[in-house]
């Protein structure tokens, strides 16, 4: 190497080294802003929402200086390499987006657009070739946003504003729809807005007992039941003895009788309202105590057992092979139950509470389950689906005292032996949200329990009874090939299982005509092949 090279070499290094300390400059500049802008967003917590307004107003000409320190930066990298240096200012652009997206709810109730953040930060287009708002930083920005708006859901209700954390709940779950459906390649992001989906999920039920409570107290401080009731004593005093003879006359009997008609008329009124609002917040707390009285997740595995004949459905008789006949691998031993089950009219001797919000499975749904999955909702009550339950404890005393609820875990998601065949009882509030019942009842003849649950550990099963046409048909679902992995319902049993396919059903149409029919072999069966109906055979879920 000749000197030629060397001075050549000290020039571009001289050349990066004056590039790396003016951006160093610029954002250390951009450090004091953000300092200053998230030292003024952290009074949102303590802040009515009445007052909200001056306190955005003062952020605002902040975040909005940070444009000059933007072009500065931009005028200081030199063309075509902007990815070599962004991470040096990556943290702060993505607080100052975090920032922008939370003004931009707090006034208007809207997202922030990458386009109009991009414009809010002072980044214009002519500069795409050394400086941008790359896609990944508005992402975390946003996460940063379902962070700090979980934290101001549960400070709204503390500050007595019970409508703010029913809109950040709607807000966020459309943030977390999107994440779910168009951000695959992006996983730990997606995940992240799902921790923050469930911890608001608990401030949600918060709110909703709170507001039922407020209206049940309101209408007993306005309700004028007493007066009535006494209006209507003071008929009846006077109304005539049987047998007896009026002193005014029968037009006076006529007269008391309409105006105890109408008074026993409000009476029924003011009951059914009263009636109405103590079973909504019964409900609502119902739903809290059981989230509240979750105890600690546990690994402990659901056994094997065998399906109730009346869930139905069950795969046809078909001979397969010899090896069938052979005895089954299937253990009859129930698993321990927890004392949690639906409230429901079907038991009126005692209630107990369903189970809390099932943890989901550590798994990602696959795009063609997505876009089938989406087109069914919302589920309907009675609907059959693959369920992901939740591993839980034996029930103590304690908690069949109050009505505990079952633990919750990921236990054998590896095998599939978590899934387990269970009903749609009806949606909570949103189409991603679900009470869904395990048909099975516990050992103590009750109705099987009941789990709070939402998209990520349901997939819904075909409708053999849907009309040919209807998306839930089995006919509208994916036929596997020849040795996919699929899960299955394993024979005789209401667990889900993994399985290879053998043949599909275009290749069993001779079996039996009108049925959809699958041959699998189940994982660690001896080889074994069973035939089983299309409506129990699903995709197989993926595993992080």
């Amino acid at each position: 190497m000749d000197s030629t090279d060397i001075e050549a070499l000290n020039v571009l290094l001289e050349r990066d080294t004056g590039v790396s300390e003016k951006i160093k400059d610029n954002v250390k500049e951009w450090d004091k802003k953000v300092r200053i802008i998230v030292g003024i967003l952290g009074k949102i917590h303590s802040t009515p929402s009445k007052s909200m307004a001056p306190l955005l107003a003062s952020v605002e000409p902040v975040l909005l200086s940070c444009q000059e320190i933007t072009a500065a930066i931009a005028e200081a990298i030199p063309k075509d390499q902007f990815w070599r240096w962004k991470e040096m200012w990556s943290n702060d652009i993505r607080t100052l987006v975090f920032a922008a997206a939370l003004i931009e709810y707090l006034k208007n109730g809207t997202l922030l657009s990458l386009p109009k953040a991009a414009e809010t930060l002072g980044i214009r287009d002519e500069w795409k070739d050394r400086f941008a708002l790359a896609v990944e930083d508005y992402l975390h920005g946003l996460i940063s946003l379902v962070n700090e708006l979980s934290r101001y859901a549960v400070n709204s209700v503390t500050l007595g504003d019970f409508e703010r954390p029913m809109g950040i709940s709607s807000f966020v779950k459309d943030i977390f729809s999107g994440f779910t459906m168009a951000i695959e390649s992006e996983e730990r992001l997606a995940t992240a807005a799902i921790r923050q989906l469930e911890l608001l999920a608990e401030v949600d039920c918060w709110s909703h007992a709170a507001k039922s409570l407020t209206r049940l107290s309101s209408l007993y401080a306005t309700n004028n039941g007493l007066d009535t009731i006494g209006r209507l004593n003071r008929l009846l005093s006077v109304w005539p003895p049987e047998e007896s003879v009026p002193f005014h006359g029968a037009n006076s009997v006529s007269e008391i009788h309409r105006k105890l008609v109408s008074a026993l008329e409000e009476v029924q009124h003011s009951s059914d309202r009263e009636v109405k609002a103590i079973e909504d917040a019964i409900e609502r707390l119902d739903v809290l105590i059981a989230l509240r009285k979750a105890p600690e997740p546990s690994v402990d595995k659901r056994a094997k057992r065998p399906r109730s004949p009346s869930l139905g459905g069950s795969a046809p008789n078909v001979p397969v092979t010899p090896a069938n006949t052979a005895p089954s691998r299937i253990s009859i031993t129930v698993p321990a139950r927890s004392s949690s089950s639906v409230p429901s009219t079907q038991q009126p001797q005692q209630q107990h509470q369903p189970t809390a919000l099932s943890a989901l499975p550590s798994m990602r749904m696959p795009k063609s389950r997505q876009e089938l999955l989406m087109k069914q909702l919302p589920l309907q009550a009675g609907r059959k689906v693959a369920f992901h339950q939740p591993s839980g404890k034996p029930a103590t005393a304690a908690n069949k005292a109050g009505g505990g609820a079952a633990a919750t875990g990921t236990g054998a998601i590896e095998t599939g032996e978590n899934w387990i065949l269970a009903v749609v009882v009806k949606s909570m509030g949103d189409k991603y949200r679900y009470e869904v019942q395990d048909p099975e009842p516990q050992e103590d003849g009750q109705p099987g329990l009941c789990y709070y649950t939402n998209l990520k550990a349901i997939i819904p099963l075909p409708d053999p009874n849907a009309p040919d046409r209807s998306l839930s048909h089995v006919s509208s679902y994916p036929e596997f090939a020849v040795g996919a992995t699929v899960m299955a319902l394993y024979p005789d049993t209401s667990c889900f299982y993994r399985a290879e396919v053998l043949s599909n059903p275009k290749m069993q149409k001779g079996a039996q005509a009108g049925k959809y029919l699958y041959k699998l072999k189940f994982d660690d069966d001896e080889d074994q092949e069973h035939a089983v109906l299309a409506e129990w055979v699903v995709e197989w879920p993926g595993v992080n």
